[in-house]
């Protein structure tokens, strides 16, 4: 019979030319042991996502004893609402696991641009089983916007060599970082006074926000673009 084949499409094209570039790289940028073996967590945080944005939280741990509380969040823009599957958009391209997923890459680089990760380990819970399945794996066996973020998420955790862990949190428990992700009726000096409030803690919150580029990546891996 006729050999089988591999239809290389354009996103095939993608993932190759993403092993060629860490294939040349490697003697330039070896992977060192500490970024492969997670050790005791430097940050412990949480994130969620909802139709509307994403947020997170996180808890820096120094090594002077003091705790510091960081929070972000970003709307999503217009365009991935619309695709969002729902029961009013059953042909939506985008899932709320895609957003749950998206949400634990930005909390990653808002961490990274605030804090030196290199060789240090991130412990991050999401109440969302799928985003801690595939980004604890690191894979999916679709090619849909959860493939393309991964991917990202690999870039990512390269560039500023961090160690990430993940975990279930049941949503009840996930109220931070659900609050994140849906008090859009309160502007940000409204919301750190919200979380100061609600959430009090030895040291005041700190919004923090994500950088447009990293949304700009972000928004195009939901649209499946590298």
């Amino acid at each position: 019979g006729r050999p089988h084949r591999v239809r290389l499409t354009q996103a095939v094209h993608t993932f190759l030319d993403d092993f060629r570039r860490l294939a040349t790289g490697l003697g330039d940028r070896p992977t060192r042991i500490a970024e492969l073996f997670p050790r005791q967590p430097t940050v412990v945080g949480a994130t969620d996502a909802s139709g509307k944005g994403m947020g997170g939280v996180a808890f820096v741990h120094h090594t002077s004893g003091i705790v510091l509380p960081l929070l972000w969040r970003q709307p999503f823009d217009s365009t991935t609402q619309q695709a969002l599957v729902s029961w009013d958009n059953p042909t939506g391209n985008v899932t709320n696991s895609d957003l749950e997923l998206a949400a634990t890459i930005v909390h990653h680089d808002v961490l990274a641009h605030h804090l030196d990760l290199r060789e240090h380990t991130i412990h991050t819970l999401h109440d969302n089983t799928p985003g801690v399945a595939w980004q604890t794996k690191g894979s999916t066996t679709t090619a849909g916007p959860a493939a393309f973020l991964l991917r990202l998420q690999s870039h990512h955790q390269r560039r500023y060599r961090y160690v990430a862990r993940h975990d279930y949190i049941p949503g009840p428990d996930n109220a931070m970082a659900d609050d994140a992700s849906r008090l859009w009726n309160l502007d940000d000096s409204h919301l750190v006074a919200y979380f100061n409030s609600t959430y009090p803690q030895d040291e005041p919150w700190q919004l923090l926000h994500p950088r447009h580029a990293t949304v700009s990546s972000v928004t195009s891996a939901l649209a499946r673009k590298p």
